[in-house]
């Protein structure tokens, strides 16, 4: 029923009334990264102005803008996107080539916008050289259906777009700074046996590559015991606010005070 009810949700998204054509900004809008608070019309702005090293480009294969809260989801174009809680979507490829040396990467994203004024997203934004990063607010508590929905078309829509793990364990870190505990144990859950599928593939390997899977392995570790020392602290303190609440609830109930 749970795939059932998300595939009525994105189904009518092959209706396109936006689109990248569509969502093109004019020249005098000013382009702006991703940030809370942020305009929906810079924020786009921003997409098509990705500044990216000398013989880098980034193209933009899909962009859109949806009413979040209509049931199913519906495209919006610019004229129509004014207020309510907007969706965006987008999914953009970065080429370089060097020489005989030809390198390619993706990067999707979602935004969660209430007025057209950003308040969460998930951003995946190159560099020079096609280098990768990635921006992560989360949704606040009122909107975590809708992020999850997002998420999941992102993840079905554009697989080789995800983030890296080494992006996922940080951003499960912003997870625990928002008090997202059980999200941020779910993404060091999952992390663990990828982490243990890449000691196994680099185990008969031998020369530079090698080199190079033990450094990501090096650094890998270090985000994870991070992810895991920061979630023993938040449910240590959250242990000890439950604690202290329910020792001053029973104080103040006590007979003659």
């Amino acid at each position: 029923m749970r795939r059932l009810a998300l595939v009525s949700i994105l189904l009518p998204l092959a209706c396109a009334t936006g689109g990248v054509a569509a969502w093109r900004p004019d020249p005098g809008v000013g382009a702006v990264a991703p940030a809370a608070g942020a305009a929906l019309e810079g924020v786009v702005a921003g997409l098509y102005a990705a500044s990216v090293g000398e013989g880098d480009s980034v193209e933009i294969e899909e962009l859109r803008v949806l009413d979040l809260d209509e049931r199913p989801w519906r495209e919006l174009g610019p004229t129509d996107a004014n207020a309510g809680t907007l969706g965006l979507v987008a999914h953009r490829i970065c080429r370089r080539r060097d020489g005989f040396e030809f390198l390619r990467q993706e990067r999707a994203s979602w935004m969660i916008f209430r007025g057209k004024t950003l308040v969460a997203y998930d951003h995946g934004e190159f560099g020079p050289g096609c280098s990768v990063s990635r921006s992560l607010r989360p949704a606040p508590p009122e909107l975590l259906t809708v992020e999850r929905g997002l998420l999941r078309y992102v993840a079905q829509r554009y697989p080789a777009g995800r983030p890296s793990l080494e992006e996922r364990l940080r951003g499960g870190l912003v997870l625990v700074e928002v008090g997202r505990l059980d999200d941020a144990k779910r993404v060091l859950d999952l992390a663990g046996p990828r982490i243990d599928e890449l000691k196994d593939q680099i185990e008969g390997i031998v020369g530079e590559e090698r080199e190079v899977g033990d450094v990501r392995l090096a650094e890998l570790g270090v985000l994870q015991g991070r992810l895991n020392q920061a979630l023993r602290a938040a449910r240590k303190r959250e242990k000890a606010e439950l604690e202290a609440a329910a020792e001053a609830q029973a104080g103040a109930s006590l007979p003659g005070d």
